[in-house]
C-alpha cells in the first residue's frame, strides 16, 4: 500500500471517529434534553395539581369543551389581601378582573372591576360591595355575581394572594412598567415614567391609592400594568429557566379550576393572544348609610358587557 493510500485510509478512519463522536454527543444531548423536558413536565403537572380547586358555579356552557375547541374563554382573576403585610385570614378580593383570551384575534381583553362596586347579592340585600361576594360565599359566589352582573359567562377562575405576588416577583426578578404618577409609598419613591418593580417594592406600588386622585381606579391601573409585565416575563427564556421558583410561588399562593390538560391546550392554541387590551369599568363614588360605594351607571356596564361579548365572539 502506497503512502498516499495509507494517508487516505487514515483520513477516512479519522473522519468516521469524528462523526461517531458527533453522533454520541448529539445522542447524549437529546437524552439529557429529554430528561430535562420530562422533569419540567412532571414538575409543572405536580404544581398545577396542587393549585387545582374545582368550585361549583352557575354555567350554561362547558369550559373544557370551549378550550378544547380553541374558542375564546374567560377567567375571573381574584387577588386577595391574604399574605399582604403578614395577614393570614381568608381575606377579601381587593382585586377583581375578567380576562377574555381570544386566539383568533390574538388579543386578551382585561377588565378591572372596582372592589367597591355596588351590587345586589342574593340573601344579603341590594346594597353590597362586589368584593363581599367572596367573603359571603367564596370563589363560587364571586364567579356567580360577576357573571350575573356583567352578563357574560365566566369559564374559569384564578385566585392569588398578595403574598404570592411578592414571591412571584422574587422568582422572576425586576420588571419594568410605565408609571403615570409620581408618588412615594411605604418608603419607596416611584417617579413618573419607566420604573422598576421588584419583590421589595411591588406591594408599595400595587397597593397605593390614597395619594392618587383616581383612588382605587389608579390602583387598579397599576395592578394591571404589573400583572401584564409579570405574565410577559414568565413567557421569556429567562422566565422558563426559573420555572421551579415560579411553580413554587404559584403552587403555594394560587388556586384555580383550570386543569393541567386545559393548560397544555392553552399553551399551544392560545399562546398568540399576547396583545393585551385593558378596560376599566367606571363608576362614581357615593356614600350610602355611611358606607362608600362605587355606583356604576348601567350604560357603563352595558358598554363593558358588549366589549366582553365581542371578545368572546358571542352574539350581543
Amino acid at each position: 500500500m502506497s503512502n498516499k493510500e495509507i494517508h487516505r485510509h487514515h483520513y477516512k478512519n479519522e473522519k468516521r471517529r469524528i462523526w461517531r463522536m458527533v453522533i454520541i454527543i448529539l445522542a447524549l444531548f437529546f437524552i439529557v434534553d429529554g430528561l430535562i423536558i420530562a422533569k419540567v413536565y412532571n414538575d409543572a403537572k405536580n404544581a398545577v395539581n396542587t393549585t387545582y380547586h374545582k368550585v361549583k358555579h352557575d354555567s350554561e356552557r362547558s369550559a373544557s369543551r370551549t378550550i378544547s375547541n380553541g374558542k375564546p374563554f374567560s377567567i375571573l382573576l381574584l387577588g386577595t389581601d391574604t399574605g399582604d403585610y403578614g395577614r393570614t385570614y381568608k381575606g377579601r378580593t381587593d382585586t377583581m378582573m375578567v380576562a377574555v383570551v381570544n386566539p383568533n384575534t390574538k388579543k386578551t381583553t382585561l377588565v378591572s372591576i372596582p372592589r367597591d362596586t355596588k351590587v345586589a347579592i342574593p340573601g344579603h340585600g341590594f346594597e353590597n360591595k362586589i368584593n363581599s361576594a367572596y367573603t359571603y360565599g367564596g370563589t363560587s359566589m364571586a364567579m356567580n355575581i360577576v357573571q350575573s352582573y356583567l352578563d357574560v359567562p365566566i369559564d374559569h377562575y384564578i385566585e392569588m394572594n398578595m403574598g404570592g405576588l411578592v414571591q412571584l416577583s422574587s422568582a422572576l426578578g425586576p420588571t419594568k412598567v410605565d408609571n403615570d404618577l409620581d408618588f412615594t409609598n411605604l418608603g419607596y419613591h416611584f417617579k413618573k415614567g419607566t420604573v422598576t418593580i421588584n419583590k421589595d417594592n411591588i406591594l408599595a406600588y400595587t397597593r397605593m391609592r390614597y395619594q392618587d386622585s383616581r383612588g382605587d381606579y389608579g390602583r387598579q391601573l397599576r395592578q394591571r400594568l404589573v400583572l401584564e409585565g409579570l405574565v410577559k416575563k414568565i413567557a421569556t427564556v429567562q422566565g422558563i429557566t426559573k420555572y421551579q421558583s415560579i411553580l413554587s410561588a404559584l403552587s403555594s399562593n394560587m388556586k384555580t379550576d383550570i386543569t393541567f390538560s386545559e393548560i397544555k391546550t392553552i399553551a399551544t392554541k392560545y399562546r398568540s393572544a399576547d396583545n393585551v387590551k385593558q378596560i376599566q369599568l367606571q363608576g362614581y363614588g357615593k356614600m350610602i348609610d355611611g358606607i362608600s360605594f362605587q355606583v356604576v351607571p348601567q350604560k357603563n356596564v352595558d358598554a363593558v358587557t358588549k366589549k366582553l361579548k365581542t371578545a368572546l365572539e358571542l352574539n350581543n
